[in-house]
Formats: C-alpha cells, structure tokens, sequence
C-alpha cells in the first residue's frame, strides 16, 4: 500500500510540473513578461562569408533585376560581393548585430586592385538593404531581387 502512495505521488507532482514551471497554454505562447531576445541584439561574431540572408542579387530598384548586367546591380554570395565591373572578396568580416555586418574586401577591376571597408544592414523584413561605403560615409539602398531559374 505504502508503494502506491508512493508512486501515485510522484506520478502527481510530474503531471503538475514545479510551481515555476509554465503549463498548457502558457508553455506553448510563452510568459508575456519574459525578456525577449532582441532582433538587432549585438553581437560582434568574426565572419568569413555573407549571412545568409544577405547573400542573393540585390537592385537599386526591382526594375534593376530585370538586367543582370545594369550598373545598379550588387550580388552578395559566399565570400564575394559583385558590381557591374568589379568584384570584391571578403577579407576580414564581423557579424555586429543579427541584421548587421562590416567587413573588409580586397577588389579587383580592368586590371586594378584595392581595398574597401563596407557596411550591411538587412531590413527586419529581408527585402531590402543598405550598403554603408565606410571610407566616404555614402550610403546605397537595395531591394532583393527574385532568385534565377536554373535551366
């Protein structure tokens, strides 16, 4: 008898969970007055390569998409970041918060080389971007273009 009590008891207090911990409804939409992490938390994480949520064709338009040869297109992949007549590799990059980088590249264009420090800040949505060029402070705004078929 006194090995059911026993076991009926235990069996009760795991049905019901400790008093701090949050049961049914609660558990699954979570406590309102819990801190949530922060999107744009900082972050400071050293990166080789675009985030991939950056990484794809980005326009000064969604008309630039159309022509992958317009002057207004920027392609973000891997390590490479691509112009209309120039291409940038990823040197040293930092993750600074969940929607920002920095980094520095080594470009190389008709013959020339040279390097540039350039910042990226993705919008909450993941439609858009900016490209912060750090050395003169000139700032671009990007809108994603669709992915191209293979084919």
């Amino acid at each position: 008898m006194k090995i059911w009590l026993v076991i009926g008891s235990a069996l009760l207090l795991t049905a019901c969970g400790t008093p701090d911990s949050p049961t049914g409804s609660e558990a699954q939409a979570g406590d309102a007055s819990s801190p949530k992490l922060a999107a744009d938390a900082p972050l400071e994480i050293a990166i080789n390569q675009f985030p991939g949520g950056d990484q794809g064709r980005w326009g000064a338009s969604a008309a630039n998409c159309a022509n992958e040869n317009d002057e207004q297109m920027m392609s973000l992949q891997g390590k490479l970041v691509k112009f209309h007549e120039s291409i940038g590799t990823m040197a040293a990059g930092k993750r600074t918060t969940s929607r920002t980088m920095e980094a520095d590249f080594e470009f190389f264009a008709e013959g020339e080389k040279w390097n540039k420090s350039i910042a990226f800040e993705l919008t909450k949505d993941g439609k858009g971007l900016t490209r912060k060029d750090k050395e003169d402070g000139l700032s671009y705004q990007y809108v994603q273009c669709p992915k191209l078929m293979a084919g």
